[in-house]
């Protein structure tokens, strides 16, 4: 116990430490700051903006929020197998001491689960709840409600932590096997919306405590976070050796495709071929697609759940779909280290601008496809040329301002508070002229046609400086975290 009770501080000085190199000690602590911050100012306002939204539908958008977040950062059996099979750049992590020292992975990987676990109750929980205490004197929520809703929220996240735990333990073994179960649980989410056969307290057990103020369903919900991660801990496979993959030559062939792109040809097939054997080609192409989902919640919540009578036209989804799509370029940059690259003659611009091929290529595609299918959904096809051109200026400067700002290393230095700052004040504007003229088409739709393409044109002009700049800005960085 003395040994795993070492491990486990360690682990979060090792967190620390990686934070402090990412952004610093300042950035590091600018996320649970904006979300106090975020959560005292709604639950300040919430007495007039969800007045027409009742307790139970609030209730219901917090912990369905707490267990997706607890989805997105529960796929810990995908981060042990690569920090086991490969290096994290340059930094050999705590996780990967079974490869070296006589140490159960499983064993390991739980103190590194449970550490987690500790981490984000301070890092995410504790702000969200502490913002909505310190809101409390000025509504009428009373500080043991809120006590008590941090709880709940919590375990709402434990669960949807140790579901995405386990789905991604499973996959180390049968990615059909995982599949099967992630379709099970979409198959029991659309019990609930839209077939109405279930409730959702009856899934969530954490919401369903809110119904009859169950002891029982606490207690439930704890077994099922528990029994989760075991499941998950005991599926997961001892990693002693790295799996081998053998691949045919095919570089020639495939520079022969990107022939169009001219000198970036080789690395951008250079790029591309790492995405297809890495297995992140799917994770890039999802990465895009989300943020559809993301609209289709949004959207929901507004007309739905929160009241309003807004038209949500295809106008609005061609400046969303762009503005969403910082996660492909995110993933992109995440495919391999590049310290290798330090002794090869090519820049960190060059291989920023092979990436933003490989951007443009997938979200492009995607875009229209997606834009062209609610228009005709919609029957809004007289908005459809304005709306792809939209989709394209906003997609090209979001990918500008996100490789200027951030280069190869957008997942981490959008945590720090200068760069998020300066990454949010360049995209928030715009985003908002875009979405209060998408909704005064219907009163006044030649100016906010007009409003919409002037917009646009600027942003791709931004964009194309911002472009023309990029050797300037990362030219002389290294490789490297």
């Amino acid at each position: 116990m003395g040994a795993d009770r070492y491990l486990f501080l360690a682990m979060f000085k090792e967190d620390w430490r990686l934070q402090k190199a990412f952004v610093g000690s300042i950035g590091s602590a600018f996320f649970p700051v904006m979300i106090f911050l975020f959560s005292l100012v709604l639950s300040i306002t919430s007495p007039m903006l969800l007045k027409n939204v009742s307790m139970d539908r609030i209730l219901l958008i917090l912990h369905l929020m707490g267990f997706l977040y607890g989805m997105g950062v529960g796929a810990l059996a995908q981060v042990g197998e690569q920090v086991m099979n490969r290096r994290l750049g340059q930094v050999n992590m705590l996780l990967g001491l079974p490869a070296l020292h006589p140490l159960i992975f499983r064993r390991v990987m739980a103190l590194f689960f449970y550490k987690d676990a500790v981490f984000y109750i301070f890092y995410s929980i504790l702000p969200l709840v502490g913002g909505i205490a310190v809101a409390a004197p000025f509504t009428d929520i009373s500080l043991s409600s809120v006590g008590v809703l941090g709880i709940t929220v919590f375990l709402a996240f434990m669960i949807g932590m140790s579901l995405s735990f386990l789905i991604s333990a499973v996959a180390t073994r049968s990615r059909p096997a995982a599949g099967l179960l992630a379709f099970s649980i979409v198959g029991l989410a659309l019990l609930v919306n839209p077939m109405e056969v279930l409730e959702a307290g009856q899934l969530l057990w954490p919401l369903g405590f809110w119904t009859d103020r169950s002891l029982i369903m606490l207690g439930g919900s704890v077994i099922v976070a528990l029994g989760l991660s075991v499941a998950a801990i005991l599926t997961m496979k001892e990693r002693v050796t790295v799996p081998e993959e053998r691949h045919h030559s095919v570089l020639l062939r495939t520079e022969d495709k990107f022939a169009f792109t001219g000198d970036r040809k080789v690395l951008v097939a250079k790029e591309f071929l790492e995405l297809r054997r890495s297995g992140t080609l799917g994770p890039v192409l999802t990465g895009f697609l989300g943020p559809l989902l993301a609209i289709y919640i949004m959207v929901w919540i507004f007309q739905s759940a929160l009241g309003f009578d807004l038209t949500f036209n295809v106008l609005f989804f061609g400046g969303m779909v762009g503005f969403l799509g910082v996660m492909t370029y995110s993933w992109l940059t995440l495919v391999e280290p590049n310290e290798f690259l330090n002794v090869q003659p090519v820049g960190m611009h060059q291989v920023i601008g092979a990436k933003l091929v490989l951007y443009f290529i997938f979200t492009y595609s995607v875009s229209i496809v997606y834009l062209v299918i609610i228009a005709v959904m919609q029957e809004e096809t007289a908005l459809l040329p304005v709306a792809v051109l939209t989709a394209l200026a906003t997609t090209t400067y979001v990918a500008a301002i996100t490789g200027y700002l951030t280069g190869l290393k957008t997942n981490t230095m959008l945590f720090d508070a200068r760069v998020l700052s300066r990454f949010t004040g360049a995209l928030i504007p715009p985003l908002i002229i875009i979405m209060i003229a998408s909704f005064l088409t219907e009163k006044a739709p030649t100016a906010a046609l007009a409003i919409v393409v002037l917009i646009s044109l600027v942003l791709i002009l931004v964009a194309r400086h911002l472009l023309s700049r990029m050797g300037e800005r990362w030219r002389t960085e290294p490789f490297g975290m």
